[in-house]
């Protein structure tokens, strides 16, 4: 179905995306309404004067803007006045739409809602049974138009950085010294696993799913890691009964910050939130200078407190939806 609005030329309106040519505008109409939020993890390789110095073929071949072939612009006389981005999963049945971009002078005229319908109708005619996207927390006309689609909430994610040079360090209350954290052994990683998607809901990592082995750390790994400068380093606690409880891990490879996550179940929350950041924030002291990103569920307000005591900021929240394709 052919979707166009009122009193505009007949090449205007919907259609997928032309590598060949509709990338430059894209890029420019995404700058213009995303500014430093750009959803493409390699953004700075395409420069600040998008569209006037590179190639179509620069376009097509980098690796951040091949992103873009899956989705739908929107033409106002001539020009690209809306996109949005469709992105495959390792899940043959599993989407996400990113960038979702209506240039200022055209909002108000339905033009997101039918570029949604669009993604709708792609991924059914391709089988998929869901379809997941992020939007900025206090976006309420976008979350209003995401709801009446039928996405649903799943919680949000507050994103905090700071860079290792300013990090605070945490003071223990005595309590907490009798708190043994260790690095986690090698043989517990389905524990870790299970522990870790007991906290937080596989459909609020993005953009995919933690992976079943994702504490897994063989010799073959260690190698790599080791040869390649990445870090990987997993701190746990156990209960009385040896039961994993808690568990901070430190990620690292030379040119990205460092990314940390906090776990700690449930039934033991108030209580291993501040060692196990306190032994994070001493760990990163002694690495290599760089920003730190910590992804946390915005409302565990113990950890939130304790991330802004070592002087992390929250640079977005994000809303994470989703829409249920197969009932």
């Amino acid at each position: 179905m052919a979707i166009t609005v009122a009193d505009t030329r007949a090449r205007d309106g919907l259609r997928p995306i032309d590598m060949s040519r509709d990338v430059p505008q894209i890029i420019e109409l995404l700058k213009l309404v995303f500014g430093e939020a750009l959803e493409l993890d390699d953004q700075q390789l395409l420069g600040d004067d998008v569209g006037a110095q590179l190639s179509s073929l620069f376009y097509r071949l980098n690796p951040a803007t091949s992103r873009l072939a899956n989705g739908f612009v929107w033409l106002a006389e001539g020009r690209i006045v809306g996109n949005v981005t469709l992105l495959p999963t390792k899940a043959w049945d599993r989407f996400l739409v990113a960038n979702v971009a209506v240039h200022p002078n055209y909002r108000r005229q339905g033009i997101a809602r039918a570029m949604m319908h669009a993604v709708t109708s792609a991924v059914k005619t391709r089988g998929g049974r869901a379809i997941l996207l992020q939007v900025v927390k206090d976006n309420h006309s976008a979350i209003d138009l995401y709801r009446s689609l039928g996405y649903v909430g799943l919680g949000h994610m507050s994103s905090w950085y700071c860079s290792t040079s300013r990090l605070r360090r945490l003071d223990s209350p005595g309590g907490d010294l009798a708190i043994d954290i260790r690095p986690l052994p090698a043989r517990r990683w389905r524990e870790a696993y299970t522990l870790d998607t007991a906290c937080v809901p596989p459909d609020l990592n993005w953009p995919e799913p933690l992976r079943p082995d994702a504490y897994r750390q063989t010799l073959w790994q260690r190698l790599g890691d080791f040869m390649n400068s990445r870090l990987f380093e997993t701190w746990a606690v156990a209960d009385s009964r040896d039961h994993l409880v808690g568990l901070t891990t430190i990620t690292g490879q030379w040119g990205r910050p460092h990314l940390v996550t906090l776990r700690v179940h449930p039934n033991h929350a108030g209580r291993l939130e501040r060692p196990l950041l306190a032994k994070v924030v001493r760990r990163l002291q002694n690495l290599p200078r760089r920003n730190v990103r910590i992804d946390h569920p915005d409302d565990d307000t113990v950890a939130n407190t304790l991330l802004a005591e070592a002087n992390f900021a929250v640079q977005r929240t994000l809303t994470h939806m989703r829409l249920d394709l197969s009932r």
